[in-house]
């Protein structure tokens, strides 16, 4: 890797990471509503009277039913998040290693 290549990385690394970024926190917050829904929609399924479970485990499977899709969808939104975090890191380390090799080439 030659001066002129470490510059042009410098010069499109940090758009790259404030893509990754942006993405990242749109799934992040995805996730969060996802999980009010979800939430929402198990208060909902309570307050109807449709849980009568006397433990947590019969509650959880009377109100599962209701809220099976919801709780699909959660699932899927944490792995879309975890997804983008990887991203998002990728982009971070990569600079801090461009800004790492431009400062040693500074100094050779």
């Amino acid at each position: 890797m030659n001066r002129s290549d470490v510059i042009l990385e410098l010069q499109l690394v940090p758009e790259l990471l404030r893509q990754a970024e942006a993405i990242y926190v749109d799934a992040v917050s995805e996730l969060s509503w996802a999980k009010h829904r979800l939430l929402a929609k198990e208060c909902e399924v309570i307050g109807e009277g449709l849980v009568t479970g006397k433990n947590e485990l019969q509650r959880q499977a009377e109100i599962w039913p209701h809220t099976k899709d919801l709780q699909q969808q959660v699932l899927r939104m944490e792995d879309a998040v975890e997804h983008t975090k990887v991203e998002f890191h990728f982009y971070k380390r990569k600079l801090e290693n461009l800004q790492t090799i431009a400062k040693l080439m500074t100094i050779l």
